[in-house]
C-alpha cells in the first residue's frame, strides 16, 4: 500500500483538471448521495442561505483545517 504523502506527491504531480476527476470520483466512492449537479447547486444555496441569515458563521481558512480530522501521511 503506498503512502499517504507519496500518494499526495504523485497527485499533485497531474494536471487540474485530471484531479478534480480524481475528487469526483473519491466523492462519488463515499455513498449513495446525489452529487449531481443540481443537487450541489442545491445545497451551495442553502448554505449561502445559511451565511447570509447568519445561522451559520464562516470560518477561516486556518480554523477549517484546525477541524479536520486528517490521516497520519504513515498510513
Amino acid at each position: 500500500m503506498i503512502a499517504l504523502n507519496e500518494l499526495s506527491a504523485a497527485l499533485h504531480e497531474l494536471p487540474p483538471q485530471t484531479r478534480a476527476g480524481l475528487a469526483v470520483e473519491l466523492i462519488d466512492s463515499l455513498g449513495e448521495e446525489d452529487w449531481s449537479d443540481e443537487a450541489l447547486s442545491t445545497l451551495a444555496d442553502q448554505r449561502e442561505a445559511e451565511l447570509d441569515t447568519g445561522d451559520v458563521l464562516p470560518l477561516s481558512y486556518e480554523q477549517f483545517l484546525s477541524g479536520l480530522n486528517r490521516p497520519s501521511d504513515s498510513a
